[in-house]
């Protein structure tokens, strides 16, 4: 019996993940399991709960674990001081949330304060607080501090954020096992007798239990709290303040891209190879000489050389330095994805009416094109002529006698003919993302011309490149699909051999690069 498929796996990186077999079809879009659940919401904790536990960001990243740790015990005990005779909070919703701190007892924020400069470094570790016009009760922070910050701070600052910016991380737990070990000691935060186990793991942290276990419940725990289910309070405008105000007052680190892995530049030896793409398509050119059996229209024998010379000139194209690293490697390996599925459908697929069809189709592309063309208003299109237009749309037949089809021109989209034809590992590999290269989606833009920005302080925003980065390269591909191409030639037209080889490694880019160290 065959295993029953999990729901997911894990990557490399060690992340869960869904395959598509786990996802959800609903109409064209695949919705992973997590997005089916009802009423989910999204929070952010590097958005809005980081910067509202910014004190206690800035207290674990400085001090010593165990120390700070140690000083999160005493602060959430505070909260004990506000229970009612029956342990239950007296004020509901209260926190350690930068922007709710001025509104609750002072001695809250006294305590924070008191209990970590006790520690050597904690001066170092409040003091950056004060960098901040927008802090909320920045006064009262400052009375208490008695301090003056320094420029250092800032580095101080971004250390922190770039410590907790992942809400996995060790720090960032921390921080959020200090809110719900103040929920605790307000009385709020309740367990029930089947949870007593994880109530004495979580208090006794991080000395009791399994941290594989703890830990992820610590984060599900306080991101439920964060959900609103403590309340429905107005949200503060703190977080988004805090960040403009770091983006105003801190420069942008732009990460230089990385460069290809391992990329085998030995073909782009132009010179080489562009000899033996002339060989492979002077010996396509004397096939296409001893299979011609007619001077008419032949839309098979004219359609299969004509793919094979096209797929090489694209090929030829991609090859030039440094076309197949960049965009125009990408569309022209998607422009081949797609010759090399449609060629393949029709070679093993088709009768003769469906190439005639498929010439028809392309006879009417060009009277529409060329419809379009005389009916423009102003500046006509300078990238072909229309004499071009007017010989392909009639050239077998005078164009008031071509049809004109808007669809496809057999009726069926890309994915059906590459399953029809066997060649749907083709288009899994070589069609998707390469189509977003044509189409100008966001995935395309990101890749090429931006980068993220190495300071913590600026969320590791978008920034643009001088550049648009080189990529890997895209001419291994693009041969393998051309080689394909001309093993389906060879079936329609038996006894053509010639293929086309890659050279031998020569030259490699290398897979380090300097980058410089994260300096706020």
């Amino acid at each position: 019996m065959a295993k029953k498929k999990k729901a997911g796996y894990r990557q490399g990186n060690g992340k869960l993940s869904t395959p598509l077999a786990g996802h959800s079809r609903v109409g064209k879009a695949l919705i992973p399991p997590m997005m089916t659940l009802p009423g989910v919401s999204f929070q952010s904790w590097a958005n809005q709960r980081l910067p509202e536990m910014l004190w206690a960001c800035l207290t674990v990243t400085v001090l010593p674990r165990a120390a700070a740790l140690s000083a999160f015990r005493e602060i959430a005990a505070v909260g004990m001081k506000y229970r009612d005779e029956s342990g239950v909070a007296k004020a509901k919703g209260w926190s350690l949330n930068q922007s709710a701190l001025p509104s609750q007892p002072v001695e809250i924020i006294e305590c924070i304060v008191k209990t970590v400069i006790r520690h050597p470094l904690g001066y170092a570790a409040l003091r950056p607080l004060l960098l901040l016009e927008s802090l909320p009760g920045k006064d009262i922070w400052r009375a208490m501090l008695a301090a003056t910050p320094a420029d250092d701070d800032w580095r101080t600052l971004g250390d922190s954020v770039l410590k907790t910016f992942d809400h996995q991380s060790q720090e960032a737990t921390d921080v959020r096992w200090l809110s719900l070990l103040f929920k605790i000691g307000l009385g709020e935060l309740r367990f029930p007798e089947s949870l007593r186990e994880e109530w004495h793991e979580l208090v006794e942290y991080p000395n009791r239990g399994e941290m594989a276990s703890v830990r992820p419940f610590i984060r599900s725990t306080e991101m439920s709290f964060s959900m609103g289910l403590d309340g429905d309070e107005k949200q503060s405008e703190w977080p988004e303040a805090f960040w403009k105000e770091c983006l105003d007052r801190t420069q942008c680190l732009p990460m230089p891209p990385m460069p290809p892995a391992k990329v085998d530049r030995s073909q782009h030896d132009f010179d080489a190879f562009a000899t033996q793409l002339k060989d492979v398509r002077d010996a396509l050119i004397d096939h296409w000489a001893c299979t011609l059996a007619t001077s008419g229209v032949d839309a098979k024998h004219d359609a299969v050389f004509g793919f094979g010379l096209f797929a090489l000139s694209c090929l030829l194209e991609i090859l030039a330095v440094p076309n197949g690293f960049g965009i125009t490697g990408r569309v022209l390996l998607r422009t081949l994805a797609e010759c090399r599925i449609s060629f393949a459908y029709l070679v093993h697929c088709g009768d003769d009416a469906m190439w005639e069809k498929f010439r028809k189709y392309g006879s009417g592309q060009a009277k529409l094109a060329l419809l379009k063309f005389e009916e423009t208003a102003g500046e006509k299109p300078r990238f072909v002529m229309k004499a071009t237009l007017e010989a392909l749309a009639n050239e077998d037949f005078y164009q008031e006698y071509v049809q004109m089809d808007l669809g496809h021109w057999c009726g069926k989209d890309l994915r059906k003919l590459a399953e029809d034809s066997g060649t749907k590992g083709d288009y899994d590999r070589f069609y998707g993302w390469p189509s977003g290269f044509v189409h100008g989606q966001w995935g395309a833009l990101r890749d090429t011309n931006l980068t993220n920005c190495m300071n913590p302080l600026h969320r590791f925003h978008r920034v643009p490149l001088p550049s648009h980065r080189l990529m890997e390269d895209s001419a291994p591909d693009a041969m393998g699909l051309v080689n394909s191409m001309l093993d389906d030639i060879n079936f329609a037209y038996p006894g053509f051999a010639s293929r086309l080889t890659m050279a031998a490694r020569a030259e490699e880019i290398s897979e380090s690069s300097e980058v410089p160290s994260e300096k706020q």
